[in-house]
């Protein structure tokens, strides 16, 4: 349910409704532990929430940035001849370690250390979009990093 007008919303954005969904109860769940705060006042809720934002976005730079570094010989084969037909689940079995863990990880042990901490660097993908002839547009190109 929404309280926008039908031309204020796009198919697109709707589309990934479910995967923004998902992402969100395994950040609240799965990442930060929300469940176990017991935060009755919306307010301090809503800026818990922000801090959860910044903090999940930060360990996710620095987890991909992690990632990127993982060299190509180590990684699991990609090809379907190369991988047991028995096998489910196949696209999320890959990852050994996510990259919200490998942030997590990379951000504790500089703590630990009595490091700098780490810097990632964050670059969204671009959105999609419906070209007037009603087709889905989905951009093949990342915008550079400055």
């Amino acid at each position: 349910m929404t309280d926008l007008a039908p031309s204020a919303g796009e198919a697109c954005g709707y589309g990934l409704r479910a995967w923004i969904e998902q992402g969100c109860k395994i950040t609240k769940r799965g990442g930060w532990q929300w469940q176990r705060t017991r935060m009755t006042d919306p307010q301090r809720a809503a800026r818990l929430g922000l801090a959860v934002a910044v903090a999940t976005v930060w360990l996710l730079s620095v987890g991909g940035r992690a990632e990127e570094r993982i060299p190509e010989s180590t990684l699991l084969p990609l090809a379907a001849d190369d991988v047991p037909a028995s096998r489910v689940r196949r696209a999320t079995q890959l990852r050994l370690v996510s990259v919200f863990r490998q942030g997590w990880i990379l951000i504790l042990v500089a703590l630990l250390n009595q490091r700098h901490l780490p810097r990632g660097r964050f670059i969204p993908e671009p959105w999609p979009s419906v070209a007037p002839d009603n087709t889905l547009r989905v951009p093949t190109e990342l915008p550079l990093a400055a």
